[in-house]
């Protein structure tokens, strides 16, 4: 592992912007991934402004997330319905 979770903190970020990071935005946070590092950081705000704010939480890819987190969106898809149904 290179690099690790000081692959998303500010001071590395605005000494390195070119850094391959990638975002995914939720809601209002966004998830910065480096694959280099395999971590992972949680910024507010949209991916546009993450290299200019530090991480709310930092940590490293684990075994069982990816599984984790489908089923995370697979509750989030069935509230998302039932909110749905109350609109109508």
């Amino acid at each position: 592992m290179v690099g690790g979770m000081s692959a998303h903190n500010l001071k590395t970020k605005l000494a390195h912007p070119k850094a391959p990071r990638e975002h995914f935005l939720v809601a209002h946070v966004t998830f910065e991934l480096s694959r280099k590092a395999g971590t992972f950081a949680l910024v507010v705000g949209l991916p546009e402004g993450a290299a200019r704010r530090g991480p709310l939480f930092t940590g490293f890819v684990e075994e069982g997330m990816g599984t984790q987190l489908r089923r995370l969106a697979h509750v989030i898809d069935e509230i998302e319905a039932e909110q749905k149904k109350v609109r109508k």
